[in-house]
């Protein structure tokens, strides 16, 4: 009977740290970052007229988290794109560097998908990608961990999701880390 008391005991001890672990690390960091504190984008002719607002809306959030960068509209070469594309993604970002320094960035949406700009349940909602994606664009990688699910660098996203419009405290972690 001692022996199964102890083995509960420690049983319920070893789930209790486990429950209580937390991730090694909150955010992810790819080692380049925009030298000067901010970096320019537009909108390729390709992007739907009503998608301007909420684009401008996610690269505000991460303008205003504190750290010393900014994003800007101008004319330039780091472009949003609206293509099809024979993937299960949703979105995806190149990002151009080199050494350390970013050069630039280009994120390209999944036209053979939904899309909406008010969180509909059935599409894609465009500023909750386009935050994600302005996120590799700060140098920031995906998070895969159980621990991340509410984080907006949380790798998978879903139709109808809208948790990404806004920043958890370890995205902010990592702009902040990364931009000082």
């Amino acid at each position: 009977m001692k022996y199964g008391k102890r083995l509960l005991i420690g049983t319920l001890l070893t789930i209790s740290l486990v429950n209580m672990a937390s991730p090694a690390a909150a955010y992810e960091y790819m080692g380049w970052y925009w030298h000067q504190g901010y970096a320019g984008y537009c909108l390729d002719s390709s992007i739907p007229s009503g998608w301007s607002t909420p684009i401008a809306q996610a690269a505000n959030t991460w303008n205003n988290a504190g750290a010393d960068f900014y994003f800007y509209t101008v004319s330039c070469n780091n472009k949003l794109y609206y293509q099809p594309f024979d993937t299960t993604y949703c979105a995806f970002t190149y990002p151009y560097a080199d050494g350390d320094e970013a050069t630039g960035d280009e994120i390209f949406f999944n036209s053979n998908l939904a899309w909406s700009t008010s969180g509909a349940s059935n599409r894609y909602d465009v500023r909750n990608v386009a935050t994600h994606e302005f996120g590799h664009w700060l140098a920031l990688y995906d998070l895969d961990s159980i621990f991340d699910i509410q984080k907006t660098m949380y790798y998978a996203i879903s139709p109808g999701e809208t948790k990404k419009q806004s920043l958890h405290s370890d995205d902010i972690a990592g702009i902040c880390y990364i931009y000082p």
